[in-house]
């Protein structure tokens, strides 16, 4: 089965997710730094900037995906999801999210590096 994990992850996080992303970053005054930077206070997610004004990396320590199989092709949905919302946010900037490790895939957690530009 072709599963289209774009659209998965637009369905997944476009509604409430997005606006609360959306609030957070004008809160930031649309300052990526700013908003990678500020703490979310939700245990269950994580930002942290790698290097300023280019690479980020964000995650989960548990896997939250609400689809319940072990299927590991599902954390593309999750990476997906990411480009949507930081593409929402930065939508004139070159945005690449990364898989570094998923708890399907047998990690610790699951973390995502994003970059912009080159």
């Amino acid at each position: 089965m072709d599963i289209n994990y774009k659209q998965c992850a637009i369905n997944c996080v476009g509604g409430d997710t997005l606006k609360q992303y959306k609030k957070q970053f004008d809160e930031c005054n649309q300052d990526f730094d700013l908003l990678f930077s500020r703490d979310t206070g939700d245990k269950d997610f994580y930002r942290r900037i790698i290097e300023p004004g280019h690479i980020y990396e964000t995650g989960y320590p548990r896997c939250i995906c609400w689809q319940n199989d072990d299927s590991k092709d599902k954390c593309e949905c999750s990476r997906q999801a990411i480009i949507y919302l930081y593409s929402q946010l930065l939508p004139n900037s070159e945005l690449t999210v990364e898989t570094i490790q998923t708890v399907r895939m047998g990690g610790e957690s699951c973390r995502f590096r994003i970059t912009l530009g080159k």
